[in-house]
């Protein structure tokens, strides 16, 4: 109980020492986590319910990648512009507290097509989110800052057993429109008090200067920094990995809690058991180890992530119904938020490292753009994968994973010949 003990005091002691703003911001963040963590999860299994088509559903997909992709190249040169604080404002309200209040009236593919467009302008303000963050912060400082950030986040997972009671007792259509209403007043809520109390970062204030003659909508910066990106072998494959990495995250989540629901015959409200093992693991895993991983080899660290969710989607293609496939998603669950739980903490990081002040919001910005152009068609391509077969989704996810594991193998490598 006395390990335990200090050990979650270690988390707070960390939680202390990052920079002021990545405090503040995630001290709000729950307001968002936990009703985003709760309503998402029937989300897919809602719109099927209100009469959206398995192949609507990954067309809508492809829909919000096509959205990020046209604004991710804008968002560099917002931020820059306007600064981080104003653009996080602005478009946290259009592309969240627009995106729930359409949500929770949407009773068509119509509407839900509409929630999609205004939640696809989200690349604009989580560039914002993101520089606020961890800008001012120090290399080290960054991994536990991304770290008390998916602390964070699963902690708002945490209440997903409470959506599976919700569920069980009004129904799931019921349950999930009064929790994304919540979610849309709650992050209005976020948004503004945020604001009040963060201050713009230093990089921000400087860049705000910089621009403010109005000559930052050409796109000649956003040109140079994604060549110094082609330059620069070891942002490139850091680069691919968040890309391919992403790639094999829609592949996997766009039809998971479908394929829960209909290719393994899980009850609607056992479902929320795997968000809640999966936000228990990886809470114990930062209080208890994340410390010790933080000074250790990033690169090695995000290879590790890899391999781990690589086995956890193997494990997904090999379940079947019945109480041995139960025991084999348990274990996928786990080997898959450890492994998320590196990646989330370490793969921002390394990319922020890897560049300097000046150009690190058009890196992140076109970094965020190739993410949107990879990933626009695999919503549409996932749903045509389901509809043929409903593992080949998680065998595209298991392939994607493989090849950032190899990528951040040969990361190590190139790092190692230096």
């Amino acid at each position: 109980m006395t390990k335990i003990k200090a050990q979650i005091e270690k988390v707070f002691a960390a939680f202390r020492e990052i920079n002021p703003n990545a405090r503040k911001i995630l001290l709000f963040e729950p307001l968002f986590a936990i009703p985003y963590s709760m309503f998402i999860i029937y989300s897919s299994i809602y719109m099927t319910r209100m009469g959206v088509k398995d192949y609507q559903i990954g067309l809508l997909s492809t829909i919000l990648n096509l959205v990020m992709l046209i604004t991710s190249p804008f968002a560099g040169l917002l931020v820059n512009r306007f600064g981080r604080k104003r653009v996080l404002l602005i478009g946290d309200f259009i592309s969240w507290c627009l995106y729930a209040y359409i949500f929770f009236v949407a009773k068509s593919f119509e509407w839900f097509l509409i929630a999609t467009l205004f939640n696809g302008l989200m690349r604009i303000p989580e560039l914002a989110w993101r520089l606020l963050l961890m800008e001012d912060a120090t290399e080290n400082e960054r991994v536990a800052i991304y770290s008390v950030t998916v602390f964070v986040w699963n902690i708002g997972s945490l209440f997903a057993p409470l959506m599976g009671l919700l569920v069980a007792k009004f129904g799931l259509v019921v349950a999930t429109k009064a929790v994304v209403l919540v979610f849309g007043i709650l992050v209005n809520v976020l948004i503004v008090a945020r604001h009040l109390v963060t201050e713009e970062s230093s990089v921000g204030q400087r860049l705000v200067k910089e621009n403010s003659n109005g000559d930052n909508h050409r796109f000649s910066e956003w040109l140079d920094s994604a060549k110094y990106i082609l330059k620069n072998r070891n942002l490139f494959l850091i680069v691919l990995v968040v890309i391919f990495g992403n790639v094999a995250l829609i592949f996997r989540d766009t039809y998971k809690n479908i394929y829960l629901s209909e290719g393994l015959k899980y009850p609607d409200d056992i479902i929320s058991v795997f968000p809640t093992l999966w936000s228990i693991v990886t809470l114990i895993f930062i209080i208890f180890f994340m410390p010790k991983l933080k000074d250790k080899n990033h690169d090695r660290m995000l290879f590790i992530g890899m391999l781990l969710v690589t086995l956890s989607n193997t494990l997904i293609l090999i379940a079947r119904p019945g109480i041995i496939g139960f025991l084999l998603m348990l274990i996928s669950t786990v080997l898959a938020s450890i492994g998320v739980t590196i990646h989330y903490s370490f793969a921002d990081a390394i990319l922020a490292n890897s560049v300097d002040d000046q150009k690190r919001a058009h890196v992140f910005s076109i970094s965020m753009f190739l993410m949107s152009l990879f990933s626009m068609p695999i919503g549409a391509i996932a749903g045509q994968c389901y509809t043929f077969s409903k593992l080949l989704p998680f065998g595209l996810a298991t392939f994607f994973t493989m090849v950032c594991t190899i990528l951040m193998y040969l990361k190590v490598k190139i790092r190692q010949e230096k």
